[in-house]
């Protein structure tokens, strides 16, 4: 066992060489206190006594020479007892004085009859079945996410892995570009979540901010604390949530939209542009649409008798379908593209049959417009900011934009939407007025009575 005895100090102590086996020193002033020194030089504090007619064998923690002697193990109070636990679960960087304390009171703990190395040891063995983040993430995708639909349920999963886990190299987005991880974004896929604390969910969605993605560092912090609060709900996990008391950080919403003043070079270079982002662009205009559903129109969801298109649930962003009118702007596109392909409103040669994102066809119609930071998302703000121009009611707008409607025929949802078509016909005509693609209302000025 011990090859020598000493009173422990750090000179001796960090003096001692390793040698070709495992070697052991014990202390002469702590009982059962000793130090084992491995062939890599590793040097731990251990406690090595008898506890139910066997000798038991506790690692207390690493010798560390740098750790000051005025260091000390807590006392304790009444109301919180020290716990050897704390320190001996943790492998704790220790002086000499700290590893005689501890020793001291494992001692006692196991002459009250408990046994530190096996509390250990079930902790440990506990931590082995805790689940990891992954584990977390997969039972909360498959019984919470795709109950809710797939489509967010899969955008959620792309989430998880560029913001808080690991992207499998190969995977391609829609456009071919292959997937990568956020600048500054964490692989915590295989972290225990007791072992995620509330400093490093901060220094997380900081490091993710800093790399260039204030709204990824929230995302990746909403996503985070949405798996612990199922985690918790299910009886997954019995600790605490890393994210309560931390807050996203402040975004500032956009508020751009086509202005007046910029509605006429808009218009006529839409007027050169090739034909398919022009009609992309006027349902875009007229419909208030979002980019991902215009691009997946299909004629199956489209009522030109009724003027209506509804947006599946399933691909929809609210999970719940939408009914959106359609203006004469958008009747007319339609109509002109009727026939082109049976399935698709904006048919291609992709991997889905249909266009994905117009993206530099749209940059070569601003560039030719001069215009500068417009997405196409702000074509849909345009619509609601036109609308809103016109004098449209708040309500009015957010059924335009595509709130949820009833799951009812289309003869009640078309007296549902009428108001709503026709304040989209008023904002769609006030742009093209404009813009200069529709003649300015005439205003005749009232007469005065005699």
């Amino acid at each position: 066992m011990a090859t020598e005895q000493f009173a422990f100090d750090r000179p001796r102590l960090t003096a001692l060489l390793p040698q070709a086996k495992r070697v052991y020193f014990r202390d002469a002033i702590t009982r059962g206190l000793v130090l084992a020194v491995t062939p890599a030089g590793v040097k731990s504090f251990q406690l090595v006594r008898k506890w139910g007619g066997e000798s038991v064998r506790v690692t207390l923690g690493r010798f560390d020479p740098d750790t000051p002697e005025s260091r000390e193990i807590p006392r304790g109070t009444p109301a919180a007892p020290f716990d050897p636990l704390a320190y001996i679960g943790n492998t704790p960087r220790l002086n000499v004085r700290m590893a005689r304390t501890l020793a001291t009171a494992v001692s006692a703990a196991m002459d009250r009859g408990e046994n530190p190395a096996q509390k250990v040891r079930e902790e440990r063995e506990a931590a082995r079945a805790e689940l990891t983040l992954r584990d977390a993430f997969e039972r909360y995708y498959h019984d919470h996410l795709i109950p809710g639909g797939r489509r967010k349920a899969d955008l959620m999963r792309d989430y998880f892995a560029r913001y808080l886990g690991r992207v499998e190299p190969g995977q391609k987005r829609p456009r071919g570009k292959e997937k990568s991880k956020a600048t500054g974004a964490p692989d915590w896929e295989r972290r225990k979540l007791s072992s995620i604390r509330p400093a490093d969910v901060r220094r997380m969605m900081a490091s993710i901010k800093d790399g260039g993605t204030l709204y990824g560092g929230n995302m990746a912090f909403v996503l985070l604390r949405a798996i612990y609060r199922k985690a918790i709900a299910w009886q997954l996990y019995s600790g605490p949530n890393p994210c309560d008391g931390i807050q996203k950080f402040p975004e500032t919403e956009r508020a751009r939209f086509l202005r007046a003043d910029e509605m006429p070079r808009f218009f006529e270079a839409l007027a050169r542009a090739p034909e398919t982002i022009r009609h992309f662009v006027m349902l875009a205009l007229s419909t208030g649409a979002r980019r991902g559903n215009l691009v997946a129109m299909r004629w199956a969801d489209i009522d030109l008798a009724s003027a209506l298109w509804t947006v599946p649930g399933e691909v929809s962003k609210n999970g719940a379908a939408l009914i959106i009118p359609l203006t004469a702007p958008a009747l007319a596109v339609l109509k002109e593209r009727q026939g082109r392909d049976k399935t698709w409103v904006f048919p291609a040669a992709s991997t889905s049959g249909h266009m994905i994102n117009p993206r530099k066809a749209w940059d070569d119609l601003l560039k030719d417009a001069g215009l500068e930071d417009l997405r196409i998302h702000d074509l849909r703000r345009s619509l609601g900011s036109w609308a809103a121009i016109q004098g449209t009611s708040l309500a009015i707008i957010g059924a335009a934009l595509g709130h949820k409607s009833p799951d009812a025929t289309r003869v009640y949802a078309r007296l549902t939407v009428d108001p709503v078509r026709d304040a989209m016909e008023r904002a769609t005509n006030a742009m093209l007025q404009a813009g200069g693609v529709l003649p300015q209302a005439e205003v005749i000025p009232l007469r005065k009575k005699a």
